[in-house]
């Protein structure tokens, strides 16, 4: 209780010494366990974004952007699949179900996905939070961030505002039948559509274009002579153009772990590319290990300059306590005892400091975080580990190693010696 009230006194005698120890020593840690907690949050998010994509089809190209593209929904160019692709993996006994992804319609920034029912409800194994999956074209299952509601309708853009080729299609419209449970990801945002409605809108485009550029399509002055042979013929041309517009992508869920293998060997040709997204991520991470071990390092050097001013700042502010520890001393106090008194109030300071640090770091990899999910869509979990624990438990053991230094200099000092210097 005695050695507390010192403390307290002698926290007060010397506030500015004190609180700019405190600081130096926070703003080291933090700075650590920000960098340590950002990285870990930003690996373990995007991989559990990328859970539900065991492996990934694609038109060869860049194994990044098409994991980019799909898994994150990064706005890419892409080059298409054949529909003949995805027909023939969706037979394949390998694979429990498949489905294709078709890319570049938005509404109010959220990416609008054509697809199947397949990925709507993962195979059977995901219920929606309201309503049902679409059944026919222009239906709409949406994430659960989009806000939009049931009964809700929207019509897509091609492209984003500010491309120089974005454009509407204001006489389309998609009605929201069934919102999607939260999953922490860009998807919560993604608006989910029957693929045929998607090559549906984009042959509507490209047939109004047609038309600018032409008096009409080939039959035109017949249509009102010929209604039900046009319209089987207008079915019979529709289906086959679709068949042409091809497909951005396709997900694979594989029947087993052999079988997810035997297809990526499959379709890794020349025509098309396999890739498992965590591979791909893998090589990603390597790429944030070295920038992590990067920036570890400029901690560490940091660390080194904060501990060498540190220890500077400390010896100061002992030499300014020498005359009332040398007073103590010739009054009786035993010098075991002052020793510890100085070491205790300087451990005491040190361990303020690396809690006042640990929960700055925290907070800080919070707001980043914060700031990164809404840029990404995914979810970033930040979380004290066993590294962070490791690292402060490390560096409160050498601290208090360092604190043993400035106390062994007035430890072994003669306080007349003290007194005698102090009032020459």
């Amino acid at each position: 209780m005695l050695m507390l009230k010192l403390l307290l006194l002698d926290f007060k005698k010397s506030k500015f010494g004190s609180l700019l120890i405190i600081f130096l020593i926070a703003l080291s840690t933090a700075l650590s366990i920000t960098v340590s907690l950002q990285e870990r949050a930003l690996r373990e998010g995007s991989a559990q974004a990328a859970d539900r994509f065991d492996l990934l089809i694609g038109a060869p190209g860049s194994e990044v952007q098409l994991v980019l593209s799909t898994v994150f929904l990064q706005p890419s160019p892409l080059n298409l699949l054949d529909t003949a692709v995805f027909k023939e993996i969706e037979a394949n006994p390998q694979a429990d179900w498949a489905a294709p992804l078709a890319f570049g319609d938005y509404y109010q920034g959220m990416p609008i996905v054509g697809t199947n029912t397949a990925l709507v409800l993962d195979g059977g194994n995901r219920q929606l939070a309201v309503g049902r999956a679409f059944e026919k074209d222009y239906e709409a299952v949406v994430g659960a961030k989009s806000g939009l509601a049931l009964g809700d309708s929207f019509s897509p853009m091609h492209g984003q505002l500010g491309e120089a080729n974005h454009h509407a299609h204001d006489e389309i419209s998609y009605t929201v039948v069934g919102i999607l449970p939260p999953e922490g990801s860009i998807w919560d945002k993604a608006l989910l559509v029957p693929i045929t409605s998607v090559w549906d809108v984009h042959q509507h485009h490209d047939h109004d274009h047609h038309a600018h550029e032409h008096d009409g399509p080939p039959g035109y002055g017949d249509e009102h002579d010929h209604d039900h042979d046009h319209d089987h013929d207008h079915d019979h041309d529709h289906s086959h153009a679709i068949e042409e517009l091809g497909m951005s992508a396709v997900v694979i869920k594989p029947q087993s772990f052999a079988g997810a293998y035997q297809l990526r060997s499959q379709y890794k040709t020349e025509t098309t590319q396999a890739v498992f997204p965590a591979e791909v991520l893998v090589r990603v991470y390597g790429v944030l290990g070295d920038s992590k071990e990067v920036l570890l390092w400029v901690s560490i050097v940091t660390q080194v300059l904060v501990a060498t001013a540190l220890l500077m700042i400390i010896v100061l502010y002992l030499q300014n306590r020498q005359k009332q520890v040398a007073a103590w001393r010739i009054f009786g106090a035993p010098r075991a005892k002052i020793f510890l008194l100085i070491w205790f109030a300087l451990i005491v300071m040190i361990a303020v400091a690396m809690l006042l640090g640990t929960a700055i770091g925290y907070v800080a990899a919070q707001l980043i975080s914060q700031h990164l999910s809404r840029q990404s869509g995914f979810v970033l979990p930040v979380r004290l580990g066993e590294e962070e624990y490791l690292f402060i438990v490390f560096n409160f053991i050498f601290a208090i190693v360092l604190a043993l230094l400035p106390s062994l200099l007035l430890y072994r000092r003669s306080p007349i010696n003290v007194l005698r210097n102090t009032q020459e």
